[in-house]
C-alpha cells in the first residue's frame, strides 16, 4: 500500500505584523515543515509520534505515487458536503465509548468511578481526534483546498513536540470539565430523554459556547496585551486540521477548560449529551482548520443556514490569512455572533454564485489546470 503525503509546504509569514513574530530567522522558519519527507529512521521521537497519529500522511488511499490536492481556480464550483455523511462518520464515535461504558456497568454490576471515567473518555478523545485529522487529510486530497495556489502549512519542524503536547492536552483536559461537573457515578448514563433532546441541546450548547468563544477570541485580536496569547496560532496562514492544536498554552486553557465550563454553567446538560456534543465540536474545529474546498453544513448548528448565519470552512480559513486587528470571522461553530456584532468578512470562493447545492463530489478540473 502506498503512502499519500498531504503536501508539506514552505508557506512562510509575509510580514512581521501578520505573523505576530519578531522577524529574522524566527519568522522565516516559523512554519517550515520538512520532517514529513524524512525517512522513518531519521525522524525524532515527536516526529514519529505525529506520523503514527496520521499527521504526516494518509495511507489508506490506493494510489501509485504520492499525490497533492487538486488545485481549482477561485471561481470553480464549490460542492456541498452532505450533512448525513458527517453524522454517519461522527455518530459511531460518539456512541462507542458511551455504549461500552453502559454495557460494562450493566453486565458486571461494577460502577465506573470518576478516575476510570476520566481515563476512558480521555483515551476515546485521543483516538477520535486522530481519526478526525486523518479524515480531513484524506478529504482534502479529494476535494482540494481553498486558496490552493498557496498550499497548506504542515506541522512546523520547530514545534513538533509542542503540537504533540497540545493534542494530548486537549484530549485529557476536556473530559475534566465533563467528569467534574456532570458525571455522577451510579446514575444511569443513557436515557430516552437525553437521546430525544440531543439535537436541540447540542445546538443550544454550541451556540452558547460560540458566544463565549467569540468574545474571548475577538478580545485577543483587539486588545494589544492579549494578542501575545494568540499569535502563535496565527503563525499559520493556511492551516491543516492538525494545526487546530497549534496554539499557546493560555489559549488552549481557555478553549479546553474555561469556555466549556462557562457554557455548561449557562446551559445544563447531562454527561452523555456533553460528551456527544464535545465530539461534534471537535469535529467542527478539525475540519474548520482543514481548508477543504467544500461547503460543510455545520452539524452542530446547521439550522442557522436559514438565517444566513451558518459558518463555513472558508470563513475560518480567511480569518487565518489576516493579521492582528483585521481578521474578523471570530466564531468557530457559527457565524451568528459575527453577523450580530458586525465582524463578518466577505467570502471569496464560497460565494452564493459558486456554491453548487447539486454537487456533492469534487468538480472536474478545468482543462488548463494541473
Amino acid at each position: 500500500m502506498s503512502t499519500v503525503t498531504l503536501a508539506p509546504t514552505t508557506q512562510q509569514p509575509t510580514s512581521k505584523t501578520a505573523a505576530g513574530l519578531g522577524g529574522g530567522d524566527k519568522a522565516k522558519h516559523a512554519m517550515t515543515s520538512t520532517w514529513p519527507s524524512k525517512a522513518q529512521d531519521q525522524r525524532t521521537a515527536s516526529e514519529r509520534l505525529l506520523a503514527m497519529m496520521g499527521l504526516a500522511s494518509y495511507s489508506s488511499l490506493k494510489t501509485p505515487a504520492p499525490v497533492e490536492p487538486p488545485v481549482y481556480p477561485k471561481d470553480a464550483p464549490v460542492p456541498v458536503f452532505p450533512l448525513w455523511k458527517m453524522y454517519l462518520f461522527v455518530s459511531p464515535r460518539v456512541a462507542a465509548p458511551l455504549l461500552a461504558h453502559a454495557a460494562f456497568e450493566h453486565f458486571t454490576g461494577i460502577t465506573i468511578n470518576r478516575a476510570a471515567a476520566m481515563a476512558l473518555y480521555s483515551i476515546s478523545l485521543i483516538f477520535i481526534g486522530i481519526s478526525f485529522v486523518r479524515w480531513c487529510n484524506r478529504t482534502a486530497l479529494q476535494f482540494g483546498t481553498f486558496d490552493a495556489q498557496a498550499g497548506r502549512d504542515g506541522v512546523p519542524d520547530v514545534d513538533t513536540w509542542h503540537v504533540v503536547r497540545e493534542l494530548l492536552f486537549i484530549a485529557i483536559s476536556r473530559p475534566l470539565v465533563g467528569v467534574y461537573f456532570l458525571y455522577r457515578p451510579g446514575e444511569p448514563l443513557l436515557s430516552l430523554k437525553s437521546l430525544v433532546m440531543f439535537p436541540l441541546n447540542m445546538f443550544i450548547y454550541a451556540v452558547i459556547l460560540d458566544f463565549y468563544f467569540y468574545w474571548y477570541h475577538r478580545l485577543m485580536h483587539e486588545v494589544g496585551f492579549l494578542w501575545r496569547f494568540h499569535r502563535k496560532h496565527h503563525t499559520t496562514k493556511h492551516p491543516n486540521a492538525a494545526l487546530s492544536a497549534f496554539a499557546d498554552h493560555e489559549q488552549e486553557l481557555f478553549d479546553a477548560l474555561i469556555i466549556p465550563a462557562l457554557t455548561w454553567l449557562t446551559w445544563r446538560i447531562d454527561f452523555a449529551t456533553w460528551f456527544g456534543t464535545t465530539v461534534y465540536i471537535l469535529y467542527v474545529e478539525a475540519f474548520g482548520h482543514s481548508g477543504i474546498r467544500a461547503y460543510f453544513q455545520i452539524p452542530t448548528t446547521w439550522p442557522l443556514r436559514f438565517l444566513g448565519c451558518e459558518l463555513c470552512i472558508e470563513d475560518h480559513d480567511l480569518h487565518h490569512r489576516q493579521g492582528w486587528k483585521k481578521s474578523g470571522n471570530y466564531g468557530k461553530q457559527t457565524r451568528l455572533w459575527d453577523a450580530i456584532f458586525g465582524t463578518c468578512k466577505p467570502r471569496i470562493e464560497s460565494t452564493q454564485q459558486n456554491i453548487d447545492w447539486n454537487l456533492s463530489t469534487p468538480p472536474p478540473l478545468p482543462k488548463h489546470s494541473t
